[in-house]
């Protein structure tokens, strides 16, 4: 190298090296050499000086010494609290000239950028695994808190409200899959003080300064808005209620009506047992009619808000009615279940509400059925702007005429001589404040089919284990500090068939890894006590180029950082854990 070049680098102010296609370093400038203590005689490389590592691909960047590949500008970590920013790196055939700095990892977010966050009439939070690394001082106006009180708290356990965890944790979760159900949510934080404020938020992704990812959400309060739209919900909920009760009294003065008529039938039979007699089992039918009416009122008015705070496993709940579903259908009707391969799938309500659902569509389909028939019920999945179970009841019966279809869910329509007309339209009323909603196609002489768009809490599909059976044989590396999972898992993927080698730390596999031939999968713990799991695994891939790796934690929010099909969430049943391994192979 030219002796005035070298001078010009030697007075720089950055680390500087310049390496060969082996990764040797061939010449390092004084600051580098004051920094690294090394000789250049020494025949070093530079992945054991600079990056201390072993093996060249982890920590290191990848150097393509090539005229068409570009070099990407990244951080590398030195040590736990030192990281090296490659800034530039100019090429040659056969050398690298690399250009470094350090950066401050107590001062990561340091940018005009945090001047405008600050100032912001909103609340911002930056988040990374769940903890709070970051919020502005909006939060100390509007919730009571020292910003510093915050940083490294866990934002759900710390802020959200125990009946809104469920529905935050899902919505991260989804976040986390890709999947952004809508533009923005809404979810109340807790006060200092312990009262709650409601916040429409935003959530965005991005990365820190070491390139990880970091959960970045803006909320602005909404709490009058949301204080505002109530009321106008109550407004609304009390129109329909009127609609709903005129035709109620209309109901009640018929029945009324009708029992003053069969007194005075009565008072002019008064001789007559015979007569007496059938107008007192008029009277009893009339009176049933008049309960029922209050029975319909008391479900229309009952708070849905204790209904959705309730939660039920539909496949469980179909098995377990299927017997009652088939006595109210009698003998000549024939019900059939499909459950679509869900093994469980949880949605809101209980037992009681869903029961009275199911059975008022039973009853409306036996009344359409002449002789004998059938009734299908199926359940199936769906995530289109969402996920939601489909609920599907479908009937051979006589079908609706097409000029009905629109009146079947008003109140008080009813083509059957005794019907009250209320049945579907409280059916309906129930299944929008689900956030559901209801479809019917129908067909005179075919048979009518009613869907049901209910949001979906929690899902499971059935894991089929004569089909794992029927993979190849994995060579397997488990690696986790608790000796309990290791050998559970070495116990049952050994019953698998496959090749199981299992160890504590990380350290421990790459001492003996000269002792293993091949490697298909890595099972390791995301944070061992020695090397974190995505370091050991860039290691054991640049050895084991097709390696697939699957994390462990018990933490929901490292979804974040690696993609869903490679985190296995703690606890986890045997099932679960098959079915990732058969999604990577």
């Amino acid at each position: 190298m030219n002796e005035i070049f070298k001078k010009i680098l030697d007075n720089l102010d950055e680390y500087i090296l310049l390496i060969d296609k082996n990764y040797s370093i061939i010449y390092a400038n004084k600051k580098t050499l004051d920094k690294f203590k090394f000789s250049i005689d020494e025949n070093k490389k530079c992945y054991n000086i600079i990056f201390n590592t072993q093996i060249p691909c982890s920590g290191c960047p990848i150097f393509y010494l090539s005229e068409i590949n570009p070099v990407i500008e990244q951080c590398v970590s030195l040590t736990e609290k030192e990281f090296l920013k490659v800034d530039y790196i100019f090429f040659s055939l056969d050398k690298i000239l690399i250009s470094m700095r350090f950066l401050e990892k107590e001062k990561p977010c340091r940018s005009i950028i945090l001047n405008v966050l600050e100032n912001l009439s909103g609340i911002v939070f930056f988040i990374q695994k769940g903890k709070i690394i970051y919020v502005n001082k909006f939060a100390e106006k509007s919730l009571g808190f020292n910003t510093q009180e915050l940083i490294g708290l866990n934002f759900i356990e710390t802020l959200i409200p125990e009946r809104e965890k469920i529905k935050v944790e899902e919505y991260f979760r989804k976040f986390f899959k890709g999947v952004k159900d809508e533009e923005t949510i809404i979810f109340s934080l807790k006060t200092r003080y312990g009262k709650e404020k409601i916040f429409s938020w935003d959530f965005f992704e991005m990365f820190d300064w070491k390139l990880e990812k970091v959960l970045v959400i803006v909320g602005i309060d909404v709490t009058e808005f949301v204080k505002i739209r109530d009321n106008l919900e109550i407004f609304h909920k009390t129109q329909t209620f009127s609609e709903f009760l005129r035709g109620l009294v209309h109901d009640y003065n018929n029945i009324l009506q009708g029992i003053q008529n069969y007194l005075n039938v009565m008072k002019k039979n008064i001789h007559n047992p015979t007569k007496i007699q059938e107008y007192i089992n008029l009277t009893e039918r009339t009176l049933s009619s008049w309960i029922d009416l209050n029975r319909l009122l008391l479900e229309y008015t009952k708070e849905i808000k204790e209904v959705t705070k309730k939660r039920i496993e539909m496949v469980g709940f179909l098995k377990e009615n299927l017997e009652l579903f088939q006595f109210i259908a009698g003998k000549n009707i024939k019900i059939y279940i499909d459950f679509d391969y869900l093994s469980a799938v949880w949605i809101h309500g209980d037992s009681s509400f869903w029961r009275y659902i199911f059975l008022n569509f039973i009853s409306n389909a036996k009344d359409a059925i002449e002789g004998e028939g059938e009734i299908w019920i199926t359940l199936k999945t769906e995530k289109k702007d969402g996920n939601y179970l489909i609920i599907t009841i479908k009937d051979t019966g006589c079908g609706i005429p097409e000029e009905n279809i629109n009146k079947i869910f008003k109140p008080f329509f009813t083509t059957k001589p005794k019907g009250s007309g209320l049945g579907l339209f409280l059916i309906k009323n129930h299944i929008q404040n689900l956030n559901g909603k209801i479809e019917v196609e129908s067909k005179v002489g075919k048979g009518t089919t009613f869907k049901l768009y209910i949001p979906i809490i929690k899902e499971k599909k059935i894991f089929d284990i004569a089909k794992a059976k029927e993979k190849r044989k994995l060579n397997i590396v488990v690696v986790d500090d608790s000796q309990e999972i290791r050998e559970f898992l070495k116990e049952i993927l050994e019953k698998e068939g496959h090749k199981v080698y299992s160890f504590k730390s990380g350290g421990e596999v790459l001492k003996n890894i000269d002792k293993i031939d091949k490697i298909d999968l890595l099972i390791v713990d995301i944070n061992l006590p020695d090397i974190k799991g995505d370091a050991l695994y860039n290691m054991l891939k640049y050895k084991f180029p097709e390696l697939k790796v699957l994390y462990l934690t018990g933490d929901i929010l490292a979804l974040a950082d690696f993609s869903e099909e490679n985190v296995l969430l703690k606890p986890f049943k045997i099932e679960e854990l098959f079915t990732k391994i058969e999604e990577l192979f």
